[in-house]
C-alpha cells in the first residue's frame, strides 16, 4: 500500500458508494482500515467508524466549499462570489499542504468521497493539486447504479435508445442548444441536483419529451432504511418534485425505459426482422 518512491506516503481518494459500508467495495474498506490518517465529513466518520477506528480525522474536506458567511453558493451576489472564490482556494491550498507534509513523512492519507469519485466527485478539488504518482483513486458505486437497481430497469439497451445522458440542471443553462441535440436521437436521462426550480426544468424538457414520457425520482438511493421512489410523467413530475419536502437527495431518471420490458424490446429489435413494441 505504501508508495515506494523515496519512502513517501500516498494520498488515496476512496469512493465509498452512496450509503456507507454496505455499498462500499471490499477494496475501499481495506484501504480505510490501512490508513494513517483520514479526511472525511462527519457523516462519513459516523458511517465508517468501525473501519476508521482511532485514526486521526484531519478535517471535513467540504467545510467552507459550498457556503460563505452562512449563505449557500447559489445565493451569493457577485461581490460575495468573488470573495468566496478567494477564500475557498486559500482553504484548499492550506489543506493540501497539510496532507503533503504527511506524505513526506511516509504517512498514507485517505479522503472519503461519496459514490463514484470521478463522477460529480468534489474530491478533485484536492486530487488535481498532487503529483499523479502520489494519488490513487479507489472506484466506488455511483448513486445512479443504486437508483437503477431500485427501479429494476435496463436504461440501455432499452427500446431504440442510442444514448444515456447524465448531467445536472446546473449545466443546462444554454438548454435550447442542448434540446436541439436531444431531438435528433432517442436518449434516456439521469439528472443530479434537481432541487432548484424543477417546474422550469420540466417546462423546458417538455419541448423534447412527450407529456406521457415516464419519469422517476429515487430519493436516498442505496440507503436501505431511507430509499423511496416517486413516479410520474413529464406532464406532472415537476409539480410532484416541488411538493416533496426532501429534494436534496433525489436522482431524476427520464425515459421510456421506465415502462414495459426495455431490454427485451431492444434485443428483439436487434434481430433480423425484429421490431420494437
Amino acid at each position: 500500500m505504501k508508495n515506494k518512491i523515496g519512502g513517501r506516503g500516498k494520498f488515496f481518494v476512496v469512493g465509498t458508494g452512496p450509503a456507507g459500508p454496505e455499498t462500499a467495495t471490499l477494496q475501499a474498506l481495506k484501504i480505510i482500515k490501512g490508513m494513517d490518517a483520514i479526511v472525511a465529513s462527519d457523516k462519513h466518520v459516523q458511517l465508517f467508524a468501525e473501519y476508521i477506528g482511532e485514526k486521526p480525522v484531519l478535517f471535513d474536506p467540504w467545510e467552507g466549499f459550498w457556503d460563505y458567511n452562512g449563505k449557500q453558493i447559489t445565493d451569493l451576489n457577485q461581490e460575495e462570489r468573488e470573495h468566496f472564490q478567494v477564500k475557498r482556494f486559500s482553504l484548499r491550498d492550506e489543506r493540501v499542504n497539510r496532507i503533503k507534509k504527511l506524505l513526506l513523512q511516509g504517512k498514507n492519507v485517505a479522503l472519503l468521497d461519496s459514490g463514484n469519485p470521478c463522477f460529480f466527485g468534489p474530491s478533485h478539488w484536492y486530487v488535481e493539486q498532487f503529483d499523479k504518482r502520489d494519488i490513487e483513486i479507489i472506484p466506488g458505486m455511483g448513486c445512479e447504479a443504486a437508483a437503477l437497481a431500485a427501479l429494476g430497469k435496463s436504461i440501455i439497451p432499452s427500446y431504440d435508445t442510442k444514448f444515456v445522458m447524465q448531467t445536472s440542471p446546473f449545466y443546462l443553462e444554454d438548454l435550447d442548444k442542448t434540446l436541439k441535440v436531444l431531438k435528433q436521437v432517442p436518449v434516456n436521462m439521469v439528472m443530479y441536483m434537481i432541487w432548484k426550480n424543477p417546474q422550469k426544468l420540466f417546462a423546458d424538457l417538455k419541448k423534447v419529451y412527450p407529456a406521457d414520457t415516464p419519469c422517476a425520482v429515487v430519493y436516498w438511493a442505496g440507503y436501505p432504511d431511507k430509499q423511496y421512489i416517486i413516479r410520474g410523467t413529464m406532464a406532472d413530475m415537476g409539480q410532484k418534485i416541488s411538493e416533496n419536502e426532501e429534494n436534496n437527495e433525489g436522482l431524476l431518471l427520464v425515459g421510456r425505459f421506465l415502462n414495459g420490458k426495455p431490454y427485451e424490446a431492444a434485443m428483439l429489435a436487434s434481430t433480423p426482422g425484429g421490431t420494437i413494441d
